[in-house]
């Protein structure tokens, strides 16, 4: 072999090792971005075990509707750091799913109707804080999260899991 064609050979499989750095490449970042969505799912089940979580929600969910900020506060003194705690998890939901760190579809079949539940309750006692501080941003991702899944709504109830995947086997 003279030295042309053995640098052909070296040229054509450098381009080789190239094009499968290339594909290794894309495949690894596909699974990393797999790996962090599932972690990130997991990590928001973890968000249900929070005692403080679920004593929040179970107050706020038992609570009059359309209380104001005063009267809510009133209610729920000793169980305000609970209540602004789920509050604030919809809050950082919110800002999350809108800037893609966080599955819509997960977050949805997740939290779906305890945001919404979460912010009905609650409407009128943020827009209290909100006119109190005169800071229209309090809660503003949390709203926003809720309307979106409102909206969503509106044009399709949600089925319940147990109704919409009844015929559902695991794949062995």
């Amino acid at each position: 072999m003279n030295l042309e064609t053995a640098s052909q050979y070296a040229e054509v499989f450098g381009v080789l090792t190239i094009i499968g750095a290339v594909i290794f490449s894309w495949y690894q970042i596909h699974q990393l971005k797999r790996d962090r969505r599932s972690a990130a799912a997991f990590k928001l089940t973890e968000i249900y075990h929070s005692i403080t979580f679920a004593h929040g929600m179970h107050i706020v969910f038992n609570s009059p509707d359309n209380l104001s900020a005063d009267e809510f506060e009133s209610l729920h003194s000793e169980y305000m750091g609970e209540i602004v705690t789920l509050m604030t998890t919809w809050e950082s939901i919110g800002a999350m799913i809108y800037r893609n760190e966080l599955d819509w579809e997960l977050m949805y079949d997740y939290f779906a109707g305890a945001i919404v539940v979460t912010f009905q309750k609650t409407k009128r006692v943020i827009e209290d804080w909100r006119e109190k501080n005169n800071r229209p941003s309090y809660f503003e991702w949390m709203q926003w999260l809720a309307e979106r899944v409102m909206d969503l709504e509106d044009d399709t109830p949600p089925i319940p899991a147990n109704i919409l995947h009844k015929d559902w086997k695991p794949v062995l």
